[in-house]
């Protein structure tokens, strides 16, 4: 990142989860309404943030593979079924949120740390080398 820290975009939960669970704004948006509604359909969700079901169904799947939606299959007395999604508490997604920033600053201190002089000055002319 080139750009000093007082230039960065302001920090928001939507920007840190994006970020952390690599999910986009309207996965975010999905995340906060289960957790507010409850456990839902997909076309509840669907028409409370005034979306296409099929949309909210992607959504959904980036949910689940980030870890923060599970999927209950519900069925139904006369045949059928259906499934439910339920947000994660934000208590864990906080938790993964806090494990996620410690493991990469422990990273970036160890790299950082690692930095010989001349380690740098092969990757500062690498750079020059690649920026024209």
């Amino acid at each position: 990142m080139n750009r000093p820290l007082s230039k960065s975009p302001t920090l928001t939960l939507e920007n840190i989860m994006c970020c952390i669970f690599d999910i986009k704004p309207l996965d975010v948006a999905v995340y906060l309404t289960l957790l507010k509604n409850g456990p839902s359909k997909v076309s509840a969700i669907a028409e409370l943030l005034n979306r296409d079901r099929s949309t909210i169904q992607r959504s959904m799947q980036n949910l689940i593979r980030a870890g923060l939606v599970r999927r209950k299959q519900v069925n139904l007395k006369k045949g059928g079924y259906f499934y439910r999604y339920e947000a994660i508490p934000f208590t864990e997604v906080r938790e993964k949120i806090l494990k996620t920033i410690e493991e990469w600053r422990d990273e970036v201190k160890r790299w950082i740390e690692a930095i010989d002089t001349g380690e740098l000055e092969d990757y500062i002319q690498e750079y020059v080398k690649n920026r024209r």
